[in-house]
């Protein structure tokens, strides 16, 4: 499921509470906002990300980077703001995508994601909208027996209705017409064609908000955590062999093993601060004939009882034992465990409930900062460099 995020918009109303960010990335508990979003996109399925960025741009690139947890990112830069038709349009033709699941990269609406995309599926159109107590500031939807075919002004008068919750199933055909440069998805084009098109529309029935202003933006920062149930932990994921112990290649004896200087130091200090750590370790010498299965678990367990007597304990340990030229057949396979894959990192983020964005990598070759890179984690560093925690 392609998803398509607005995140470049000014956010003009929000800027007296929440300055030099874009709005997408206001803090909710000190996690942004779009972060949890994506978050439970994830959830439903999510499994590439392209988010329209234009103010303050620099500031979601650097956070997300290329992965969120292991799911691709990619950006559609606007130079001048296009408008939300404008930045959709761009996003489809720059990626060539056919379909997308779009939404407002401020607004979060609790929804089964995946069942809207697969409901509407095709559809050359479809979206979600959301019963309200008062609709007067978004304007009202009217609906026939399923779809949206028309949508009124706002009012100045409260009044209970549906109103576009701004989630949108979308395909390349919407855009199969003349249309400007810059332009509104709502008002230049739904709104218009909403009585012709008559599209699907999927009803949402819990939790709603838009933090578009100071009020809205207070109560997410009171409840939008537990609504969502972020990640709670965060954690320093090392690496085995050159990182924890020194590497002499093919390390499996445990006489022959020493301890990289300062490793219990940072991992004493990593515990202080609430760290769980874990280690990510590909062993390769097992499908390599090196060395046992058993082998290494000895030595593993060895390892984990000198953390525990230095009293920084060892979280989990995550191994992949294959390759793709090993010699023991039941070991001769590729893994999206062996590093640079990031499925070791992926699967201790789900058991252990990580933040990837507080948590940081240790590891002494390309392939492990890269696997880092490709979960999501910010600070992935080479062994001996300085870490900040």
């Amino acid at each position: 499921m392609k998803v398509i995020i607005l995140a470049g918009g000014l956010g003009t109303r929000l800027q007296s509470v929440v300055k030099d960010l874009p709005k997408p990335m206001a803090p909710i508990q000190d996690t942004p906002f779009l972060d949890l979003l994506m978050q439970k996109l994830l959830q439903y399925g999510a499994d590439e990300f392209v988010l329209c960025v234009s103010h303050k741009r620099e500031k979601i690139q650097d956070y997300f980077g290329d992965y969120f947890y292991g799911v691709p990112v990619r950006y559609s830069v606007e130079e001048e703001p296009l408008g939300t038709g404008g930045a959709i349009k761009q996003a489809f033709e720059q990626f060539g995508l056919d379909e997308a699941l779009v939404l407002n990269g401020d607004t979060y609406v609790q929804l089964d994601y995946r069942a809207f995309f697969e409901q509407t599926q095709g559809q050359k159109f479809g979206l979600v909208l959301k019963e309200v107590p008062d609709a007067s500031r978004y304007g009202l939807v009217q609906t026939e027996n399923g779809r949206a075919v028309k949508f009124c002004e706002k009012s100045d008068t409260p009044q209970a209705g549906m109103i576009n919750a701004g989630i949108y199933y979308i395909t390349k055909d919407v855009f199969a017409r003349e249309l400007p440069h810059k332009f509104s998805f709502e008002k230049e084009l739904l709104e218009p064609q909403v009585s012709s098109w008559k599209p699907l529309f999927f009803k949402a029935d819990d939790y709603f908000i838009d933090i578009g202003i100071p009020s809205s933006y207070a109560q997410a920062c009171r409840e939008l955590k537990e609504v969502v149930g972020a990640h709670k932990n965060k954690a320093l994921f090392l690496d085995r062999d050159g990182v924890i112990n020194v590497d002499t290649h093919y390390v499996h004896e445990i006489e022959k093993c020493q301890f990289v200087d300062g490793i219990f130091d940072l991992c004493r200090a990593a515990r202080a601060k609430a760290y769980k750590i874990i280690v990510v370790t590909n062993q390769a010498g097992i499908a390599k004939g090196k060395y046992t299965e058993e082998d290494y678990f000895k030595f593993r367990d060895f390892v984990h009882a000198r953390f525990a007597a230095e009293n920084c304990p060892i979280d989990a340990e995550y191994y992949c034992p294959f390759h793709e030229e090993g010699i023991v057949e039941k070991y001769r396979q590729p893994s999206w465990d062996r590093k640079p894959n990031p499925g070791m990192i992926l699967r201790a983020v789900k058991e252990w409930d990580i933040d990837v964005k507080k948590s940081v990598l240790i590891g002494d070759k390309q392939s492990d900062i890269d696997a880092g890179k490709r979960a999501g984690i910010l600070q992935c560093l080479y062994a001996g460099n300085t870490v900040h925690l």
